[in-house]
């Protein structure tokens, strides 16, 4: 079973149908294959853990473990350098997607996805994120 990333409503919807085609199929007691749980914990990082584990009729508890093993299993992503500085034009166009990830000295983390945001946005929001780190 292969899967193909597309954006989170198809794929979440795509998800559901084959947890609903194996429900069907199964004999009572049988475990959920590896390859839906792998599905799932996917959709869940897309979407959330509670909205994948309320869509997808799983234990939001054995999700948010999958998901979380399924993390540490891959690589970290490659990063320029920690503390890199990434200039944006004031008169560059909407950015399509982007994910501004923070984390600071103790751990602490904080993960913004951005769709069509601007520089104006972006600076709009480095300016609120510099006020919370005071």
């Amino acid at each position: 079973m292969k899967h193909r990333h597309v954006s989170s409503p198809d794929r979440l919807s795509e998800v559901h149908h084959e947890f609903e085609r194996w429900r069907k199929g199964r004999r009572r007691g049988t475990r959920i294959p590896e390859e839906l749980w792998e599905a799932a914990a996917d959709v869940a990082r897309e979407i959330g853990i509670s909205k994948a584990a309320q869509e997808l009729r799983l234990d939001y508890y054995k999700l948010r473990s999958r998901t979380e093993a399924q993390l540490d299993r891959r690589p970290a992503p490659e990063t320029p350098s920690k503390g890199g500085f990434l200039e944006i034009p004031l008169g560059a166009p909407a950015i399509p997607e982007c994910v501004l990830e923070i984390e600071d000295p103790r751990g602490a983390r904080l993960r913004v996805e951005l769709k069509g945001a601007t520089p104006a946005h972006l600076e709009t929001l480095a300016r609120a994120l510099r006020g919370l780190a005071s």
